[in-house]
């Protein structure tokens, strides 16, 4: 994440709780933050403020990230698994093959070890995810 973007998360999380924080403060979060990607920082600022009566500190805000990184991360793993990516082999593979190389594959995200080829196929499938979520959203609002 941009130290722009950053500023920005940071600029509504202060609004939520009416407090400002120093030049020293941002530098320092920011440094916890920056590896975060800007939409889900954002996600967790809005979260955290809807659950939080109070400011949360930075381990807390980190917190509420990592945890919607991981939900994230296993909806797009399921979104792989509809779309067929884990049957895919020389030949289609059975569902239980395929079964387990989900399995693997949400094991490997557990300790977060996650192979090459398979973060290039995340990043892949992560436009494909995004692009159903907003037909999805569009759908929603025409039947609305």
């Amino acid at each position: 994440m941009k130290k722009l973007e950053f500023i920005s998360g940071m600029k509504k999380l202060s609004n939520f709780y009416l407090k400002e924080f120093t030049n020293e403060q941002l530098s320092l979060w920011y440094e916890m933050f920056e590896e975060i990607t800007v939409d889900t920082f954002n996600q967790a600022v809005k979260e955290i403020s809807k659950e939080n009566k109070y400011m949360p500190n930075a381990n807390e805000l980190y917190n509420k990230c990592s945890q919607l990184n991981k939900s994230n991360l296993l909806d797009l793993i399921n979104f792989m698994y509809d779309d067929g990516y884990f049957h895919r082999g020389v030949e289609r593979l059975s569902d239980e093959q395929a079964r387990r190389n989900l399995d693997k594959t949400m094991m490997w995200l557990d300790n977060g070890i996650i192979p090459s080829f398979l973060k290039e196929d995340m990043q892949e499938y992560m436009k494909k995810y995004k692009q159903s979520q907003i037909q999805n959203q569009e759908r929603l609002k025409i039947e609305c």
